[in-house]
């Protein structure tokens, strides 16, 4: 009888629920950074998420909830925040979180050294006060409704003011508060996060999640199928059939917060003229780029997605119209001879496919061009910062929990990739900012996405939908609306 229930024992331990749980994840890009406050590339926050914790939050709804700080409150005249903070909570290495640490953070965040590319998100924050280990006041120097959003995201990621102060490493030694350590990070291979049993929300049921970097959307797939994955983040349209067919699999799609465009290098000749950069609009057709190269979407007309209440009303994207096209290139007299160079980002095949349909598109109505592919670390070095070495690169900025966030820095040209330059959508987006009542906010934004269509510093393609897929036994993944981040925190293998 002994020997019986001993057996029976160990076959419970073997008993798929009774095993450690760990999730593999294919990725179609890797992080350039694991320092939250010195990168932009949504890529590197889809990690980040994990590792670190910001004061708030957005959860499935969209909604901005409390977080490391379990409430706020904002002054009547919008030029105080003050957060209360949780107690108990521990960064990595044990040590406690506190106000200091708030304190510590965003003066990171501010610092030119710092050179954070999310900086401007912080710059009305004067003072930071800590008149207790659980209260962080903030000053600013005007009302500034988007600032809660910017402390929702993840380049709002609270540092430790201790490691701060000793010069730790952040880019390669991440230390957060986050539900996961990191264990490991091979570049061009994997990233592995191991489960913080001290996490403030509870231990999260995964002890593990290997992060795999596989450009190859078929790859991605094949490792689906054999069970070698248990979620991917690409999946062609032309596979959309195999998982949907597929009991064992799970395709999932959402709207996105995603705008695709193909952003146009104002900065160059011809391209320096509205006329042109309208003509390249009417050249390309974007239901035929959403279709082939996403999978489907819904057009645009302006640099904001398609389901955002910030959209405006009755906004239309451009035509599918070669014969204006042509028109408008002879009217800015563009030569017969002008050529463009096209630069795609590597990891994202969609990019390239996109930037192939617009390359032939753009030959029709006799622009020729030609395309590089470039490596993602290049094309966040180069094309977005950098020399900004492009005429024409396809790309889709993800969502902003407020339109601060996807419009800030487009009007004043060293501030923008595309170099984009006007004093109306300037002096718009700097009244917006400090602007508390959301209709005027409303209105001074849509004028400002008005301008931006008719001056069209992009090709506006349209909004895909988030698709991914994943193993049937997969529950509790989901992707942070508009921010597209990964939330491991309560996913379980069945």
């Amino acid at each position: 009888m002994t020997t019986l229930k001993t057996l029976l024992f160990s076959l419970a331990l073997l008993a798929p629920g009774a095993l450690a749980q760990e999730l593999t994840l294919a990725a179609s890009a890797q992080p350039d950074t694991l320092d939250p406050h010195a990168t932009a590339a949504t890529s590197s926050f889809q990690t980040l998420k994990s590792l670190y914790d910001t004061l708030l939050e957005v959860n499935e709804a969209g909604e901005i909830v409390p977080a490391l700080a379990e409430s706020w409150e904002v002054s009547d005249d919008g030029l105080t925040l003050r957060f209360t903070l949780r107690e108990g909570v521990r960064f990595h290495d044990g040590s406690a979180f506190d106000s200091a640490d708030v304190a510590a953070t965003l003066a990171r965040v501010q610092d030119e050294a710092t050179a954070s590319p999310k900086a401007a998100e912080f710059e009305t924050i004067v003072t930071v006060e800590t008149p207790d280990p659980r209260t962080a006041v903030l000053t600013l120097s005007r009302p500034s409704p988007a600032l809660l959003a910017s402390l929702a995201s993840g380049w709002g990621a609270m540092l430790s003011a201790e490691a701060l102060e000793s010069g730790h490493d952040y880019a390669n030694e991440p230390l957060g508060t986050g539900p996961f350590t990191l264990q490991e990070w091979v570049r061009d291979s994997h990233l592995r996060l191991e489960r913080f049993e001290d996490y403030y929300a509870g231990a999260a049921p995964l002890a593990a999640v290997t992060i795999r970097f596989v450009q190859d959307s078929a790859v991605q797939l094949q490792g689906l199928l054999a069970g070698e994955f248990d979620v991917i983040d690409t999946v062609a349209a032309a596979d959309y059939p195999t998982v949907q067919n597929d009991p064992a699999l799970k395709l999932v799609q959402n709207p996105s917060g995603l705008v695709l465009v193909a952003a146009l290098n104002t900065r160059r000749p011809y391209l320096d003229d509205p006329r042109v950069r309208q003509a390249l609009n009417y050249a390309v057709d974007k239901d035929v780029v959403l279709e082939v190269a996403y999978g489907g979407g819904t057009p645009v007309g302006t640099f904001m997605e398609a389901a955002s209440p910030w959209y405006p009303a009755g906004l239309e994207p451009y035509a599918y119209d070669p014969e204006r096209a042509r028109q408008l290139l002879a009217e800015a007299g563009v030569p017969e001879d002008w050529r463009l160079d096209i630069a795609l980002p590597q990891p994202y095949e969609s990019h390239i496919q996109a930037g192939q349909i617009v390359q032939d598109m753009l030959g029709e109505v006799g622009v020729a061009s030609d395309i590089r592919v470039v490596e993602w670390g290049v094309w966040l070095g180069e094309i977005y910062g950098g020399e900004r070495d492009f005429d024409l690169t396809v790309v889709g900025h993800t969502g902003k929990l407020d339109p601060t966030g996807r419009l800030g820095g487009y009007g004043d040209p060293e501030e923008n990739y595309v170099g984009y330059d006007s004093a109306r959508v300037r002096e718009a987006l700097a009244e917006a900012a400090a602007t508390s009542d959301p209709e005027a906010r409303q209105s001074l934004y849509a004028e400002v996405l008005q301008t931006m269509r008719e001056d069209a510093p992009f090709l506006y393609f349209g909004t895909p939908y988030t698709t991914y897929a994943q193993r049937a036994n997969v529950s509790g993944f989901w992707m942070t609306p508009l921010l597209d981040s990964f939330d491991y925190r309560s996913v379980t293998l069945e």
